[in-house]
C-alpha cells in the first residue's frame, strides 16, 4: 500500500510526487504517459517571468530569455500608438531540463502506466481501479491529471471562460519583431474584428532565427473557435508582410479560466485539476512549482500525526492550497475576469493600456499572483481610479453580477 497515489505525469504531478517523496512517503504516479523509462516528455510550450522561476529555484531551467517584453494596444483617440516596453525578463522553460530535474528528485517513486477507471474509499485508504482491471491501494489519492481530472468532478456552474489560442513556428529570413523582446500582447486592431471578443498576437523571437506566433483570445465564454483564431492570425501576419506558412504542426491551446474550485473530501486536487490556473492570465507552472513543497509538507504531517486519517490529510493539503487569503484573491481575480468578459474590443484595449500604466510592482504583482488579498484590492482600486468613466462603468457592472456577489460572500465568510 502506498502513502500517496498521484494521478497525472505533467509538471504538477511530477513536482508533487518529488516533494512527497522527499518527506519519505511511499509514492506512486499513475498516468497513461507515466515516465517508466526516464524523465517525462511534455508537449506544451511553457513560459514565465524569469523572476518567478528564480523564486521557485528553477531559474536555470530555461532555453531562452528576453530582457523585456512589449505590449501594444492600438492607437488612442488622437492616433498615438499605445505601446508599453516592459522592463521585466521573460523566459521560455526548457521542458527537458525541468522534467529531468524534477524526475531526479523522484527517487523511490513507483511509475504506473495506465488510465484510472474508478476509486473506492475506506476509512484507512482508497483503492483505485485502472481500465485494465488492475488495482492500486493508497492512503491518499491526489488528482493532478490536468484540465480533465481523473476523479475530481468539476462544478458545472458557473461555467468557466476559456482562453484559446492557435500558434505556429515560422522560419523567417527577416522578422518585423525585435529579437530582444517577447511580444507579450499585440492588441493592435484588425479591420472587421471589433464585432467579437478581442484577440492579440503573442510573439516569441527564437534564437535559431525562427519566430513563434500565437493568436490568443485571453478569455471568452464560450471559447473562441480555432478556425476564427487561425483566420485572424493569417490576416494579422499578412498585414505585417509576414509569410504565414509553417512546416511544423499548428499548436492549439484551450485553458479553462475561473469557475469554482473542485473539492472532494477524499481526493486532493493539485494543478489544473484543482483550479490552480491563474484566473487572469492562464499561467500555472510557477504556482505548482511553488505550492508542491508546501502541500507535501502538510500532507506528510497529517498522515504522520497521531490520529491522522486520509480525510484529514486531504483537508490539510486543501487548506495549504486554498487558505482564506488565497480564496479571497481568487474571488477578486474572478471579479476582474467577469468584467473583462463584458468588454468589447475597444474597451478591452483601453483597459489593458491603463493597466500597464500602473507602477511595475503593481502590474507585475497582479500578473504573478504574488500579492495578498489586501494588496490586490489596492491594485484594483488604483486601476479603477485611473481609467476613464466609460471603463469605470464596465468594471462597476461586474459588481452587480454573480461574481460580484461571490466576491462579497468571500470577503465576509472566506
Amino acid at each position: 500500500m502506498f502513502d500517496a497515489l498521484v494521478l497525472g505525469a505533467g509538471p504538477a504531478g511530477i513536482a508533487l510526487a518529488a516533494a512527497l517523496s522527499a518527506h519519505g512517503l511511499r509514492v506512486a504516479v499513475v498516468a497513461p504517459d507515466a515516465p517508466v523509462d526516464g524523465p517525462p516528455v511534455w508537449r506544451p510550450t511553457y513560459c514565465a517571468w524569469q523572476d518567478e522561476l528564480d523564486a521557485v529555484g528553477h531559474g536555470a531551467h530555461t532555453d531562452q530569455r528576453w530582457p523585456g517584453a512589449v505590449a501594444r494596444f492600438g492607437p488612442d483617440a488622437a492616433g498615438v500608438p499605445r505601446v508599453h516596453d516592459l522592463d521585466r525578463a521573460y523566459a521560455r522553460v526548457d521542458k527537458a531540463a525541468l522534467a529531468g530535474a524534477l524526475y531526479a528528485r523522484c527517487g523511490g517513486v513507483t511509475w504506473v502506466a495506465g488510465a484510472v477507471g474508478s476509486v473506492a474509499h475506506s476509512i484507512t485508504g482508497s483503492t483505485v481501479t485502472l481500465h485494465d482491471g488492475s488495482t492500486l491501494e493508497a492512503a491518499l489519492v491526489i488528482d493532478a491529471a490536468g484540465h480533465r481530472p481523473a476523479l475530481l468532478k468539476l462544478p458545472a456552474t458557473p461555467a468557466p471562460a476559456l482562453q484559446t489560442a492557435v500558434g505556429r513556428v515560422l522560419p523567417l529570413a527577416r522578422s518585423p519583431w525585435p529579437a530582444d523582446r517577447a511580444g507579450l500582447m499585440d492588441f493592435d486592431p484588425l479591420p472587421g474584428d471589433d464585432d467579437g471578443p478581442a484577440t492579440f498576437l503573442y510573439v516569441l523571437p527564437l534564437a535559431d532565427g525562427r519566430v513563434f506566433v500565437e493568436e490568443t483570445c485571453l478569455a471568452a465564454r464560450p471559447g473562441m473557435p480555432a478556425a476564427v483564431l487561425t483566420a485572424r492570425l493569417d490576416r494579422r501576419l499578412a498585414a505585417r508582410g509576414v509569410p504565414g506558412m509553417s512546416d511544423e504542426p499548428e499548436e492549439w491551446v484551450s485553458i479553462p479560466m475561473g469557475g469554482e474550485v473542485p473539492h472532494d473530501p477524499r481526493v486532493l486536487g493539485f494543478g489544473a485539476a484543482a483550479g490552480m490556473i491563474h484566473p487572469a492570465t492562464g499561467y500555472l507552472l510557477p504556482r505548482v512549482l511553488a505550492a508542491a513543497p508546501v502541500v507535501a509538507e502538510q500532507v506528510a504531517l497529517a498522515l504522520g500525526a497521531r490520529g491522522g486519517t486520509p480525510a484529514r490529510a486531504v483537508a490539510a493539503g486543501w487548506e495549504a492550497l486554498w487558505p482564506r487569503d488565497r480564496r479571497q484573491r481568487r474571488a477578486l481575480y474572478r471579479f476582474g475576469l467577469e468584467a473583462l468578459l463584458a468588454m468589447d474590443p475597444v474597451t478591452t484595449r483601453a483597459f489593458f493600456h491603463h493597466f500597464f500604466t500602473l507602477p511595475p510592482p503593481l502590474w507585475s504583482g497582479y500578473l504573478s499572483d504574488g500579492l495578498t488579498a489586501a494588496e490586490l484590492r489596492v491594485v484594483m482600486l488604483t486601476l479603477f481610479g485611473r481609467v476613464p468613466f466609460g471603463l469605470k462603468w464596465s468594471l462597476a457592472r461586474a459588481g452587480f453580477g454573480a461574481e460580484g456577489v461571490a466576491l462579497a460572500r468571500s470577503m465576509v465568510g472566506g
